[in-house]
């Protein structure tokens, strides 16, 4: 099943623009795998901050809960509303619902003030290409929706939220995002953190990342060599069922959360320099089977950092009862 509700655009083979992707927040070796994002060159939205940590495993997984009104039915299209409150030690700086309809493939110039949206260049695995028009806000979602197109290209979806307007990260704070896919063959994604500088020794954090409909994990690049993973873990957690994914970032511990439950937590290797969140789906290594067609369905997001003259803390672990 896929998770669309709406006619499908007309879909031609991407043109690929060498300059697109500094243009979009994605360095041009993204194509070789490499690392990723640099500024955008369109500024409009809401203005971010945030910091960086590590991690240590802790334990699994729940289940979504579901959230209700008065008169007993949902009003938020995954069951789980965005929150209203940051929380003691934070300030909410960005929130997005997608309460806003946008025609089919056209989400971009709408939510322009919101998001940088990638377009025109070689995803991660360099098979795929960054297309706007596979993004759509309907129903309450966003809608990245991965299919082929007739010449034989997989097209992929990339978003970085913009606070007040500008692009850029932050040193510390907490991301929350709320998503499910559909199973699509040969395609994944990854929620991840990544360097303004575009350096992969500053850090790269992706919770959670995995291929379309599979097991959610969540991968820690080491600092001193980025090219291993000092975190690397298979959660409980499907992404094809709505799931409620929050990275909390501080100087003295970074903590994974699934559903508020805490998964994963660290007080090493934290990152310190300044990093910006991306959401991004394109094709895994190799070429997805030609009629794969699904989506990546998004919810809502927050961002909070740090108030004012606060040091709000990361979630600890939750340490298993003794015996």
């Amino acid at each position: 099943m896929t998770g669309t509700s709406i006619d499908d655009p007309p879909v031609d083979d991407p043109p690929v623009d060498d300059t697109a992707a500094a243009a979009h927040g994605a360095a041009p070796a993204h194509g070789a795998g490499l690392a990723r994002h640099r500024p955008t060159a369109r500024r409009g939205a809401r203005r971010l901050a945030l910091g960086v940590g590590a991690l240590v495993l802790v334990a699994g997984v729940v289940a979504a809960s579901v959230t209700s009104t008065a008169d007993g039915e949902s009003h938020d299209p995954s069951g789980v509303s965005m929150p209203t409150t940051d929380g003691d030690g934070w300030k909410r700086v960005f929130s997005e619902d997608f309460a806003d309809t946008t025609p089919t493939g056209g989400f971009e110039e709408p939510y322009a003030d919101r998001f940088s949206v990638y377009h025109g260049f070689a995803d991660t695995a360099g098979t795929g290409r960054y297309q706007a028009d596979v993004l759509t806000a309907h129903d309450g979602l966003l809608d990245m929706r991965l299919r082929t197109t007739e010449a034989g290209t997989p097209l992929a979806g990339g978003i970085v939220p913009l606070v007040d307007g500008q692009w850029g990260g932050q040193t510390s704070g907490r991301y929350t995002v709320r998503m499910r896919s559909d199973e699509v063959a040969g395609y994944g994604v990854a929620m991840l953190l990544w360097s303004d500088q575009n350096i992969w020794a500053d850090g790269e954090i992706d919770f959670p990342e995995g291929a379309l409909g599979a097991p959610a994990y969540l991968n820690v690049h080491c600092l001193a060599d980025p090219a291993e993973k000092c975190i690397h873990l298979e959660t409980a957690a499907s992404l094809a069922d709505w799931h409620t994914y929050t990275i909390e970032w501080t100087p003295t511990r970074m903590s994974f959360l699934i559903d508020d439950e805490v998964v994963s937590s660290t007080t090493e290797d934290i990152p310190t320099a300044r990093m910006h969140l991306v959401i991004q789906a394109g094709s895994n290594s190799g070429n997805p089977p030609a009629d794969a067609d699904g989506s990546l369905l998004i919810d809502w997001m927050t961002i909070d950092v740090p108030a004012d003259g606060a040091a709000p803390q990361a979630t600890p672990p939750t340490k298993p009862a003794a015996g």
